[in-house]
């Protein structure tokens, strides 16, 4: 049971972790159009203030020029209406930028949550993998004392798949030294009581190993998953 419990705490760390990495990529790319989206804002803000100023001598030209023939009156009620219109449009896009802004904020705010809760999943992953390779250990421990008893039965090494690495076609199984595992050990892939594969152990560290498939097959990889059991016979 403690084993299972186990298995469904790593596919769920391994799945966040997954998602933090994508969540990384997507926090570098929303800081970058957020930092354009400022630097236009900043922009449409001074023109925004240089149209305010030209408004401003614009109309008090109009108020203290009492004499102006109607023409040039024309004129620069035009020139006015024209500065009005640019003013309107010029607003128009500092809260097109402002919302923009916002919502680029917002976005970059929970890009950063979803990343950090995958940080923090895997190391949940990472201590969970550590657990189940104590526990695992201490069962074999039990196994192989029990193997060196007097008793005609023997007790085959049990462990798990902690990764698999799909361009090496490798996999990292929770058995090593400690358990009697050496370089060129043959392991067995189970699952429900079904022998799924063969491995071979191309690398042991005292409570690891990192073991390859036994015959080359199109399919080794669709076979197993993380969590499957493995064992070690013993003689």
């Amino acid at each position: 049971m403690i084993r299972f419990l186990l298995i469904g705490s790593i596919l769920c760390a391994l799945g966040a972790a997954g998602l933090g990495f994508l969540n990384r990529a997507k926090l570098t790319q929303l800081s970058q159009e957020l930092a354009e989206s400022r630097s236009s804002s900043n922009e449409a803000g001074k023109k925004l203030g240089d149209l305010q100023q030209k408004l401003k001598q614009t109309e008090e030209r109009l108020s203290t020029q009492e004499r102006l023939t109607q023409q040039e009156r024309d004129a620069r009620t035009a020139e006015l209406n024209s500065i009005k219109a640019k003013l309107n449009q010029a607003t128009e896009q500092l809260t097109a930028r402002d919302s923009e802004n916002k919502a680029l904020t917002a976005a970059l705010t929970e890009t950063g949550k979803n990343l950090e809760q995958g940080q923090r999943a895997e190391k949940d992953r990472q201590a969970m993998a550590r657990r189940l390779i104590d526990v695992e250990d201490g069962l074999n421990q039990f196994r192989l004392a029990a193997n060196k008893g007097k008793t005609r039965a023997t007790f085959p090494l049990e462990g798990s798949i902690l990764s698999i690495n799909q361009e090496a076609r490798a996999l990292t199984v929770s058995l090593g030294t400690d358990a009697g595992v050496a370089t060129n050990s043959r392991l067995t892939v189970i699952r429900n009581g079904e022998k799924l594969t063969q491995l071979r152990v191309v690398s042991v560290e005292p409570n690891s190993c990192i073991a390859e498939f036994a015959s080359p097959s199109a399919d080794n990889l669709s076979k197993v998953a993380v969590g499957d059991a493995v064992l070690l016979a013993t003689k």
